[in-house]
């Protein structure tokens, strides 16, 4: 049985990480592409977000959904560094010229929109 996402988590979580940043809420939401009062109800407790909506939230403040979601404490991805090919992937691309890195991430962006049966 799963359980329910933590509503009191994730408001403080995004509030506090979004402050840290020194953003304010039309910033997140711009950034995140949501509406300014979708952040004000999320952070407030009156919305849950979807899992696309917290996802590109998490992606704005340099976060794991695990983070949101309080599975883990730790605010930053480096669960994701504890992955061997992450890491690597990661110092491969620091290594490349900007206009490099700017590729790939257009790569990466298109691949995210693709639907998985579509790819090739």
């Amino acid at each position: 049985m799963t359980r329910p996402l933590n509503t009191d988590i994730i408001k403080k979580r995004i509030t506090e990480k979004r402050k840290a940043l020194g953003l304010n809420q039309a910033q997140l939401s711009q950034q995140a592409g949501v509406t300014p009062a979708a952040i004000c109800q999320i952070e407030n407790g009156d919305r849950v977000p979807t899992i696309p909506v917290l996802h590109r939230i998490a992606t704005v403040l340099g976060v794991s959904l695990d983070y949101l979601t309080g599975k883990t404490q730790d605010s930053e991805m480096k669960d994701l560094l504890h992955n061997q090919e992450v890491k690597e992937f990661f110092r491969d691309f620091q290594s490349l010229e900007e206009r490099d890195r700017e590729i790939i991430k257009r790569h990466m962006e298109i691949m995210k929109k693709t639907p998985p049966g579509e790819k090739k």
